[in-house]
């Protein structure tokens, strides 16, 4: 029975625009250590001015903390090292996972680094274990750095979620004061994106998708009290009946949020499903579109072509969810009028929202291999892909042009109205926020350019009346 345990979420900016996300992976992990501890807190050092230490007590004897992401690095590795060596510190998350020798070197106090999924190797870590029989672990003895094989990620237990009572923060969307919350219903994608590392473990390994119960997920929702909530889920929808089982027991139990997901466009295949998603309060899909090129999804191994994007998007219209579309700015192959695209494809297919991002190599996406097979494409140091014809920054650029292409005036307005009638005003104020000022660009644009057509026509009179 440890009589501290101190979880510590370590960064100050990551996500800081859109912070209304909770440490999820620290809390689950909290949720494991409850029973051997007498007392825990989870701190996210986002809504903190102090530092890992001004929380630690007298009596402390355990620090976990969740590195998840590449930045802050050396501010997170200060934030480890500044506890004494004398408490036990652990360390896990997907950043920590893709080269644990090098956190076990660099922060001499961490007795051990938990590889992927943590939760069965804390419970067995608490429960006595011995460490060369706790598989996912690296850790330090006598002196040496061992690694202990790799550990396969089983079930889903339903029993487990976050206890949110050690929640010591009220998570609010920007300046709304809207509260927001998260669940993860299921973990892992059967599908296998060449861009994406997200369907395999953090150690290149794939990653079968599991889910929690239907049942499971709706016990967690009844103690959740915020009115929004974003699941986490990569593939939400990927077990319809599932889906529609969920929705009908928060009906039955007449548990009413609002709910954002993750989807693929093949849940247009169940209209029925839809229907139900829409009465049980799911509001809006986040869907996986990525190119307005057929050769493009092929590449990628996406499973659809734009004719069938086209099929779901005219099912996914009708449904009255809100639509946001995922594009990849930079696919291998393309040039800028390819993605140039973007734009009156995703207005043809009726989405309200895009988010254009950059292409990037993560580990064990198989990306690498593309580019490599490319000899005028690269990668530069943020893992971004550019190519001898659109640099980097020609990209960002070229981003900035299609969002303004499709974010209109027209758009703005029709996204407001879904948005207020769909409740998710408050769930997008960042974006909300942005629109205007790619509506202002389009208006000056337009502006500017019936200026100049005017200009030429009183220099060239004849000109414009032949015309």
């Amino acid at each position: 029975m440890y009589q501290h345990v101190l979880c510590v979420y370590p960064y100050r900016r990551e996500l800081k625009q859109q912070g209304f996300c909770p440490p999820l992976g620290l809390e689950f992990i909290a949720a494991v250590l409850r029973p051997y501890a007498k007392a825990i807190d989870v701190i996210d050092l986002r809504q903190e001015s102090g530092s890992t230490k001004s929380f630690l007590r007298p009596e402390t004897d355990m620090v976990a903390f969740s590195v998840n992401w590449d930045c802050e690095s050396a501010r997170v590795r200060e934030e480890i090292r500044s506890v004494p060596p004398g408490i036990l510190t652990i360390v896990g998350g997907r950043h920590a996972t893709e080269d644990p020798e090098r956190w076990l070197k660099d922060c001499p106090n961490v007795r051990m680094v938990v590889r992927g999924d943590g939760e069965e190797a804390i419970s067995e870590f608490c429960q006595g274990r011995p460490l060369d029989q706790i598989a996912g672990i690296s850790y330090r003895h006598g002196g040496r750095l061992l690694h202990m094989p790799v550990r396969r990620c089983g079930a889903l237990r339903d029993d487990l979620f976050p206890d949110r009572r050690l929640r010591r923060y009220t998570y609010c969307i920007g300046d709304t004061g809207l509260v927001f919350d998260t669940v993860a219903a299921s973990r892992g994608c059967p599908y296998n994106c060449t861009f994406c590392s997200f369907s395999r473990n953090p150690w290149g390994e794939k990653r079968a998708w599991s889910a929690r119960s239907p049942e499971s997920v709706v016990e967690e929702l009844s103690q959740v009290t915020s009115p929004i909530v974003g699941f986490t889920d990569d593939n939400f929808a990927f077990d319809l009946d599932r889906v529609g089982a969920i929705c009908d027991l928060l009906q039955a139990r007449r548990i009413r949020k609002t709910y954002i997901v993750n989807a693929r466009l093949e849940i247009a295949r169940r209209p029925d499903v839809l229907k139900k998603m829409r009465r049980a309060g799911f509001a809006a899909l986040l869907l996986g579109v990525e190119s307005a090129h057929d050769k493009t999804l092929k590449s990628m191994r996406k499973g659809f072509d734009t004719a069938k994007i086209r099929e779901y998007c005219q099912v996914l219209s009708r449904s009255g969810l809100f639509l946001h579309g995922y594009f990849i700015v930079g696919n291998v192959g393309e040039n800028a009028a390819e993605m140039l695209q973007i734009a009156p494809f995703a207005h043809e297919l009726g989405l309200d929202t895009i988010g254009l991002s950059a292409l990037r190599v993560s580990p064990y996406s198989g990306l690498e291999d593309l580019v490599a097979a490319c000899p005028d494409y690269h990668i530069d140091h943020k893992g971004r892909v550019y190519s001898d014809e659109l640099s980097a920054d020609e990209l960002g650029r070229l981003r900035r042009r299609i969002a303004r292409a499709f974010f209109t005036p027209g758009q703005v307005l029709r996204i407001l109205r879904k948005a207020f009638r769909n409740g998710l005003l408050g769930f997008i104020p960042g974006m909300l926020l942005s629109l205007p000022r790619f509506a202002w660009r389009s208006v000056r644009d337009s502006r500017a350019r019936r200026l100049r057509q005017e200009g030429r026509r009183k220099r060239h009179p004849a000109d414009a009346a032949a015309k």
